[in-house]
């Protein structure tokens, strides 16, 4: 039966360029969008950039600019971000989008009757755009931002999150939000265990600098931003406008909502989110999953500490596909990875240059041999494609992409030991020679799909070295290669 999905990333703050941890988060849920579709599922793929936190007005004060003149060049440098990955998202939300500034409205005041107003003193940092304990202070320093936190005091609007310990510990319990990898899960079910405390939703207009969305009936107060961009999951499909995009992407119970977002953020996700939602009468998404970080040198890379990699430079030397490729093979979601030029380089000869691209190459060579057309006749390494679509699928549904790569990597290996072990190309019967062939060329065909969600470009390609148009059954039928430029060439160590 197939299914409809809704997907969603975080959305980013736009105070500084896009970097290497926004291109994993994107391509993997853009690696899954792209999988269930080739499944034949209806995938609506949304992602956007937050524009409302305190951070971006810093940052455009910092730069001499007017603050909506900054975030709006930097919006579009995530746009072209994303288009640069290949990531093929149906909508992309500003927060500064008036139907965002709407939705938000609406929600607050759906949410109202758990919203009240005390006044609050705490430890804000300003890198987390969160309030702090003593006790996650690391030598009176934020643990992900290495920065001292700001004392404030001040008369705010407050969520009631405490109504809703004990729903969210059943939500978990029941698992009716399903939080992949299952380690995530048990670092929430710890944190709502600790007791949860009401949390401050709003800022002053002075703390705020003037920039965000106006708390409803009271503009002295800016709705506070995990409060405001939370929303965007809803608002891009017009929440509170009866948009039939709302109606059957969210209030659809038959559409499963998935959520890709990093470790740091869980909190807000997988806590303040569908407490949010059960105080406003909205469905809960079912499933979130959550990434570890990229570090660098074992730290976390980050915008605000400044040791983050350009991609755009990586890009330059190893291309869009190869660098999809190693931020899905190397790091899975369980635990951070840390990211090495030298290992990218390691993986691009031997995977996709030695592995990919030398098995597509010997191929259509040998076939060229042959007069270039191939006729399929028989597939005699059924059994190897079939174990692969197994490991492959089971893979993808839970997230582990790069356990779907080890399983094509082993049904490529498996084609170049089979080629091997056949000596295909000393073959003189033209029979068997073209049996032989025609089990290579099926094994090419379905690794173009599978490794399609990976290197979208890269399958294009087999596709069209094979001959291949828009056929997705191959028994019987003829088709006629031709050799392109190397997939990947190979680059010096």
């Amino acid at each position: 039966m197939l299914k409809k999905i809704y997907i969603t990333t975080a959305i980013p703050y736009v105070n500084a360029n896009p970097h290497l941890g926004h291109a994993l988060e994107f391509v993997q849920a853009d690696c899954a969008a792209r999988y269930e579709r080739l499944q034949g599922n209806d995938v609506f793929f949304a992602t956007g950039v937050d524009e409302n936190s305190l951070k971006n007005a810093l940052a455009a004060e910092q730069a001499g600019r007017n603050v909506k003149e900054f975030v709006d060049e930097k919006a579009q440098v995530f746009k072209d971000f994303l288009k640069l990955f290949n990531v093929e998202i149906s909508d992309f939300i500003r927060t500064t989008d008036s139907r965002h500034l709407e939705g938000v409205k609406k929600f607050w005041l759906a949410a109202q009757k758990d919203i009240y107003q005390s006044e609050y003193e705490g430890l804000y940092c300003v890198g987390c755009e969160d309030f702090l304990k003593e006790e996650e202070l690391v030598d009176g320093l934020c643990s992900n931002h290495k920065i001292a936190p700001q004392l404030v005091k001040e008369k705010n609007y407050f969520f009631r999150l405490s109504r809703f310990q004990k729903q969210l510990e059943e939500i978990y319990q029941n698992d009716l939000i399903q939080i992949v990898p299952p380690n995530r899960k048990q670092e929430i079910v710890s944190f709502i265990e600790g007791g949860l405390k009401d949390f401050s939703i709003s800022r002053s207009q002075e703390r705020a600098h003037n920039w965000g969305i106006p708390v409803p009936n009271d503009p002295s107060q800016v709705i506070y931003v995990w409060f405001d961009a939370l929303c965007n999951y809803i608002t891009i499909l017009g929440y509170g406008s009866n948009s039939p995009l709302y109606r059957a992407w969210w209030e659809d119970p038959a559409t499963e909502i998935w959520h890709f977002l990093g470790k740091d953020i869980a909190k807000f996700h997988c806590i303040y989110w569908p407490a949010m939602l059960l105080a406003a009468g909205v469905r809960l998404p079912n499933k979130i999953a959550i990434h570890g970080f990229i570090t660098l040198e074992g730290d976390k890379m980050s915008k605000s500490k400044g040791n983050v990699i350009d991609p755009l430079e990586i890009i330059k030397e190893f291309g869009v596909d190869p660098l999809r490729y190693y931020l899905l093979r190397e790091f899975s979601l369980a635990q951070d990875g840390d990211f090495s030029v030298a290992n990218l380089r390691e993986r691009y000869n031997k995977e996709l240059a030695n592995g990919l691209g030398n098995l597509l190459n010997r191929v259509v060579a040998l076939i060229e041999k042959q007069g270039g057309k191939i006729k399929i006749e028989k597939n005699l390494m059924e059994k190897e494609i079939q174990n692969c679509r197994e490991k492959y699928n089971a893979a993808l549904a839970d997230f582990r992409f790069n356990q779907g790569a080890e399983a094509f990597l082993q049904l490529i290996s498996q084609a170049d030991a089979f080629i091997n072990q056949n000596q295909v190309w000393a073959i003189t019967d033209l029979t068997k020679k073209e049996e032989l062939l025609g089990a290579l060329w099926l094994v090419l065909a379905h690794v173009a799909d599978f490794v399609y969600p990976y290197i979208p470009e890269t399958s294009a390609k087999i596709k069209e070295s094979l001959g291949i148009h828009e056929e997705r059954e191959f028994l019987g039928k003829e088709f006629l290669v031709k050799r392109l430029p190397p997939l990947f060439p190979k680059l010096n160590s």
